[in-house]
């Protein structure tokens, strides 16, 4: 009857884990979908040049000609949104490539107090194909540091537990590990 009862404990703490996890979980991931979609921030279109312009932008102008997303006019100083470029653009105003989910909690620290830290992976929700390409991971680094730390980098969350029971996240979830 003991080792039964000890089975019937261990199964009990295990389930009862899970379902904390699980409530971590849903509490991190409303806390990331009430944050922007992740995107490159290219708005404006078409964009010309000038000679005093940052190079930089010229880079990312070419990474998306790369891409197919953009073309560049003869002259070489402005560039235009092709019909791939148009279809993306449309869905939100700006090249958006995702957002981000709770892949699965790494850790969870209890410090007392109510206070609790939840470690987690994540991944980037519908990834669209361009967003991995070579070029455009180069120009946008923002972009190529997300897409990298796919299921490798942590963020963490800060939870309060209330009186009643109810959690609250302290602050947004934080990214802990960059790989540039």
């Amino acid at each position: 009857m003991k080792p039964c009862f000890l089975v019937c404990c261990l199964l009990l703490s295990f389930l009862s884990h899970g379902a904390d996890r699980d409530s971590y979980i849903k509490l991190i991931q409303q806390a990331l979908d009430r944050q922007p979609s992740l995107c490159l921030g290219e708005i404006l279109w078409p964009v010309s040049i000038t000679q005093n312009e940052s190079v930089w932008v010229n880079a990312k102008m070419w990474a998306l000609v790369d891409a197919g997303l953009v073309k560049v006019t003869p002259d070489k100083r402005s560039w235009s949104l092709t019909r791939a470029g148009q279809e993306e653009f449309k869905k939100h105003g700006d090249f958006c490539y995702g957002r981000i989910r709770v892949k699965k909690i790494d850790n969870i620290a209890n410090h007392g107090h109510g206070n609790t830290s939840v470690i987690f992976y994540y991944d980037i929700e519908n990834l669209p194909s361009w967003a991995k390409d070579k070029s455009i991971r180069g120009a946008y680094t923002d972009l190529d540091n997300r897409v990298m730390g796919i299921g490798n980098a942590r963020y963490q969350a800060d939870i309060l537990t209330n009186a009643d029971g109810s959690m609250t996240i302290t602050g947004e979830p934080y990214q802990l590990d960059l790989f540039y």
